[in-house]
């Protein structure tokens, strides 16, 4: 098991707790119990190899789901440092 399933169980769970305590009376309980069941299904979905990281001298490989917007970045720690440097650049 991956890190992603074991935190998918780990929400799924969580989830049905809320789902629990929202029969039981606890109506901000069902709003947690359907985020948390779709960040687990977010985790879960499908992937495919996005190419390399469009930022300049990062190794890493882009992971992307198979529906949605395509990534550039492999995380957001590039994501961010290719956004202070455009702006560097702007100036």
């Amino acid at each position: 098991m991956n890190t992603d399933h074991a935190l998918a169980l780990e929400l799924i769970r969580s989830a049905e707790t809320a789902v629990l305590r929202a029969l039981a009376g606890h109506e901000a309980a069902a709003g947690e119990a359907q985020r948390q069941a779709a960040k687990a299904a977010r985790l879960l979905a499908p992937t495919r190899d996005g190419g390399p990281c469009q930022r300049v001298g990062c190794p890493n490989r882009v992971v992307n789901r198979t529906t949605g917007r395509r990534r550039l970045y492999c995380c957001t720690t590039c994501q961010q440092a290719a956004y202070w440097a455009r702006k560097a650049d702007a100036t």
